[in-house]
């Protein structure tokens, strides 16, 4: 792919999958509805496993990955699931799949302690993905339409996007660091 299609991947569906992570999670923290928890659970896990698919170079040539974005790197590096490996276990098995394994013991299910892990994990390795960029590839996203796409969908409060500090610091000086997740 090109670099104008690359960026365009990037703003259209990763900054996408982003958003309704964050969306969903926010209402997952006040959801009081049954069914509404579960349908935004629904939303968080299926882009959860998205950006980890995403992330961590899974699948072949015909699904996006980081490593697509290798030629616009300052770094080469592969990033693992490992902090997060059990979380993902449990989503396949709870959410994503009808397998035989789906728990019904409350122990087991996913819960909010896990779904602030998964997202931890990937807010800090989209910052890692960020400032990874070459600054003339990263200062091209269009961080406009991401900071739109959140106001449209009514996410309340301040971005939760790729960083520990505010999203105009962002805007201003790329992405800063997000500790790792140890699960």
């Amino acid at each position: 792919m090109t670099e104008t299609e690359l960026l365009g991947y990037f703003d259209e569906h990763v900054y996408y999958e982003w958003l309704m992570l964050n969306y969903a999670k926010q209402c997952l923290e006040g959801a009081a509805d049954p069914l509404v928890w579960n349908a935004m659970f629904a939303a968080f896990n299926v882009s959860a496993r998205n950006l980890e698919n995403f992330l961590t170079n899974k699948g072949n040539s015909t699904r996006m990955r980081v490593l697509d974005y290798e030629p616009f790197r300052k770094d080469a590096r592969n990033i693992s699931n490992q902090p997060i490996r059990t979380t993902l276990e449990q989503l396949n098995a709870q959410c994503l799949h009808l397998g035989k394994k789906r728990f019904t013991e409350p122990d087991k299910k996913i819960n909010r302690d896990r779904i602030e892990k998964m997202s931890a994990w990937v807010v800090s390795n989209m910052d890692d993905l960020l400032k990874g960029f070459k600054d003339d590839f990263r200062a091209k996203l269009n961080w406009a339409s991401l900071v739109a796409q959140h106001k449209a969908a009514g996410v309340v409060g301040p971005p939760k996007f790729p960083t520990s500090s505010s999203f105009s610091s962002i805007l201003a000086t790329g992405p800063t660091s997000v500790g790792q997740v140890k699960e």
